[in-house]
C-alpha cells in the first residue's frame, strides 16, 4: 500500500479539483454551443452531426452513417427521416444496386451547413486536431479511462418525484 504524505494528499486533491473544473467547463461550453446551434436551426445537434458526415461523404449508405455517428441502424433511420422531412437530405436508390439507398445533401441542407459552419459541430474537432501528437494520445487515453469509470446511464428511479399540489 502506498502511503501519501499530507503534502502529496493536498497536491492530489488540488489536481483532482483542477481536472474536475476543466471537465465541467468543457461540458458546459459544448452544451452552450450545442444549445445555440439548436436554437438557431430548430434541430437537435444529432441532425447537424449527420449533415456534416453526409457532406463529407456524399452518397454514403445509412450503415456507414450509423458507424460514423456511433448509432444503431433504427436510430439512424429515424434521424434520416427527420432530415428528409426538413428537406436537408434526399435518399435515392443506387443505380448499381437498387437495394442500396444513397444519402445526399439537398441545396437547403448545404445552406444550413454553410450558415452554421464552425458553430459547435466542428469546434471540438478543430480543438482536438490542433493538439500535438503526444497530448492527443494522452487526451484519448485519459478520456477513455474516464469514460470507463462513468455509468452508461443515470438511474431515473433515484431522482425525486415532484408532486403537483392539489393532485
Amino acid at each position: 500500500m502506498v502511503r501519501r504524505t499530507p503534502a502529496k494528499t493536498q497536491a492530489r486533491a488540488a489536481l483532482e479539483n483542477r481536472a474536475l473544473l476543466a471537465a465541467r467547463a468543457l461540458v458546459d461550453r459544448m452544451r452552450t454551443l450545442y444549445r445555440e446551434l439548436e436554437q438557431l436551426t430548430g434541430a437537435p445537434i444529432t441532425l447537424h452531426r449527420a449533415l456534416v458526415c453526409i457532406a463529407g461523404d456524399p452518397g454514403l449508405p445509412a450503415s456507414r452513417l450509423a458507424a460514423q455517428l456511433g448509432m444503431q441502424r433504427p436510430a439512424v433511420s429515424q434521424l434520416l427521416r427527420s432530415l428528409a422531412q426538413r428537406g436537408w437530405v434526399e435518399r435515392r436508390r443506387s443505380e448499381l444496386d437498387q437495394r442500396a439507398v444513397q444519402i445526399n445533401l439537398t441545396a437547403e441542407g448545404r445552406q444550413i451547413l454553410q450558415a452554421t459552419s464552425g458553430r459547435a459541430v466542428f469546434t471540438l474537432q478543430r480543438a482536438v486536431c490542433s493538439l500535438p501528437q503526444e497530448q492527443l494520445e494522452q487526451l484519448a487515453s485519459s478520456v477513455e479511462m474516464l469514460l470507463a469509470q462513468l455509468p452508461e446511464h443515470s438511474t431515473p428511479a433515484a431522482l425525486p418525484v415532484r408532486r403537483r399540489s392539489g393532485s
